[in-house]
C-alpha cells in the first residue's frame, strides 16, 4: 500500500469514527449540494466536507446530480467547490470520468475553487490526460470572475465554449542533436488569450513557428476547429486565418506604413501582374475596398498620423504597432504576437497591451501571446502556459501559474 493511500485510510477511519458512517454525505441531500444562481446561468456544486471513499459514492452522487440538471433542460456554467472534500484513491478515475460526462452534457465551462494541495495535484493530472482545463482558482471572487469571462465570450462575442479553437498535441521538435520542444500539449479556447511564458531558449518561439506552419514538428499534431493541420505549409495555415508578428520587426522599411498594412491584404486580393499594371475596372475598386479596411485598422491603433511615414523613420514603438496593424489586415481567426512589447518603454507598453485587449474583445480573436513582462502577461491572459528548456512544466489561470512553486522556482525565482 503506497503511504499516501494509507494516510488517506487512516483520515477516512478517524471522520468515520467521530461522525459515523454518513460521513460522506454530512447529513446534507445531493439537490440541496447543487444550488442554481439562474441570474448568472451558474449551478453551484458544492463538494464542501464529502467524502468519496468508492466508486459507488460517485456513482450516487453524479446519478443524482445529471437528473437534477436534465430537469432544467438548460446548460450551465459549474463553480465546483472542494473546500475539505476527500476523494478516495480508487475512486478518483470514476470521479473525473463521471465530472467530464457530465460537463460535456451540461456545462457552458468550468471553474474549481477550495481544492487542497493533493486535489489540485489530482485534477491537474486528469486534466492533462484527457485533454481538458483544470481552471482551479483560489478564492470566490476570482472563481466568479473567470465565469464572468467565460459568459461574454459566450453572450457578447456569440462564440461557443464548446471544443477547443486550436489544439497542439504532444509536440516534439529537434535541430540536431537539439531538442527545441519535448511532448508540448495545450489547448487554446476561442476568443481567449493565451500567454506562453518561460525563460530564454525555453521553446516559446519555437512553438510558435510550429503553430504558424513555419516548422513541422517531428511527431504531434497541430488541430485548428477539429481539423488536422500539422503539414500545412505556412501560407496554407495563413488563408485558414493565422497572422503574426515577430520578435525581431520584419518591415519593409523603405515603404510607407499604410503600404506596409496593405501587404497583409494580398492574400484577399484577386487580381494579376497584368491587371494590377493596368489598375482599371475590378483591380481598381478591389484596391479601393481593401483601402478602406486599411483605414480602419489605422483609426483602430491610433496611427492616423504616421500613415504615409516610411516606416524605417518610425521609433520602434510605432513601427511594433504598424507590424500588428499588418497582421489585423489579414482578419486573423488566431492571432499570434512574439514578444510584442519588447524594448518598448511603459507608456509603449500600455498603449499596446490596451490594443491587445481590445482586438481579442471588441473582434473576439483568439491570441497567443509570448512575452516577457510578467505583469503584463498575469494582466491581460486568460490562460497561461509555462515552457522550461522544450518541456511544458505547468499551465492554468494566472493565478494558478503565479503561485505555482515548479513556475517560481524555474522561471519567476524565489521571493
Amino acid at each position: 500500500m503506497s503511504p499516501c493511500a494509507s494516510h488517506w485510510r487512516k483520515r477516512r477511519d478517524m471522520l468515520q469514527i467521530v461522525a459515523g458512517p454518513q460521513t460522506h454525505q454530512r447529513g446534507r441531500d445531493v439537490r440541496d449540494r447543487i444550488i442554481f444562481h439562474d441570474a448568472l446561468g451558474v449551478a453551484e456544486f458544492d463538494f464542501s466536507g464529502m467524502i468519496f471513499a468508492k466508486v459507488e459514492d460517485v456513482d450516487a452522487f453524479f446519478d443524482e446530480a445529471d437528473r437534477v440538471l436534465a430537469r432544467t433542460q438548460r446548460r450551465w456554467y459549474f463553480l465546483v467547490v472542494y473546500t475539505d472534500c476527500i476523494i478516495a484513491p480508487e475512486a478518483w478515475d470514476r470521479f473525473a470520468a463521471r465530472g467530464k460526462v457530465s460537463n460535456v452534457d451540461h456545462s457552458l465551462g468550468t471553474v474549481r475553487v477550495g481544492a487542497s494541495a493533493a486535489t489540485r495535484a489530482a485534477i491537474r493530472d486528469h486534466a492533462s490526460r484527457a485533454m481538458f482545463r483544470a481552471n482551479i482558482h483560489a478564492t470566490r471572487d476570482q472563481a466568479m470572475f473567470e465565469l464572468g469571462e467565460m459568459r461574454k465570450r459566450h453572450e457578447v462575442l456569440g462564440i461557443e465554449p464548446s471544443a477547443s479553437q486550436l489544439q497542439v498535441e504532444d509536440v516534439h521538435l529537434s535541430f540536431g542533436g537539439v531538442q527545441a520542444l519535448a511532448g508540448v500539449g495545450f489547448q487554446a479556447s476561442q476568443g481567449e488569450i493565451l500567454s506562453i511564458i518561460g525563460p530564454n531558449g525555453a521553446g516559446k518561439t519555437s512553438m510558435l513557428n510550429v503553430i504558424s506552419g513555419f516548422y513541422r514538428p517531428n511527431s504531434g499534431r497541430i488541430l485548428f476547429e477539429g481539423k488536422d493541420r500539422t503539414k500545412l505549409p505556412a501560407h496554407a495555415v495563413a488563408r485558414l486565418g493565422f497572422a503574426r508578428t515577430f520578435q525581431n520587426i520584419a518591415l519593409f522599411k523603405g515603404m510607407t506604413t499604410l503600404d506596409n498594412i496593405m501587404t497583409g491584404r494580398a492574400w484577399k486580393m484577386k487580381g494579376n501582374v497584368l491587371t494590377d499594371a493596368l489598375y482599371w475596372g475590378y483591380t481598381q475598386k478591389e484596391e479601393i475596398c481593401h483601402r478602406e479596411e486599411v483605414e480602419k485598422i489605422i483609426d483602430f491603433l491610433e496611427i492616423q498620423a504616421i500613415r504615409k511615414t516610411p516606416v524605417g523613420r518610425l521609433p520602434y514603438g510605432m513601427q511594433k504597432r504598424v507590424e500588428l496593424a499588418r497582421a489585423l489586415a489579414m482578419e486573423p481567426k488566431v492571432l499570434l504576437l512574439d514578444e510584442p512589447m519588447a524594448g518598448m518603454n511603459v507608456e509603449e507598453k500600455e498603449d499596446m497591451a490596451r490594443f491587445v485587449i481590445d482586438v481579442n474583445e471588441q473582434w473576439g480573436t483568439t491570441i497567443i501571446l509570448i512575452e516577457h513582462d510578467m505583469g503584463v502577461v498575469m494582466d491581460i491572459s486568460n490562460y497561461v502556459v509555462v515552457l522550461d528548456h522544450g518541456a511544458k512544466i505547468a499551465e492554468g489561470t494566472p493565478d494558478e501559474v503565479r503561485a505555482d512553486p515548479v513556475v517560481i522556482r524555474a522561471y519567476l525565482g524565489e521571493g
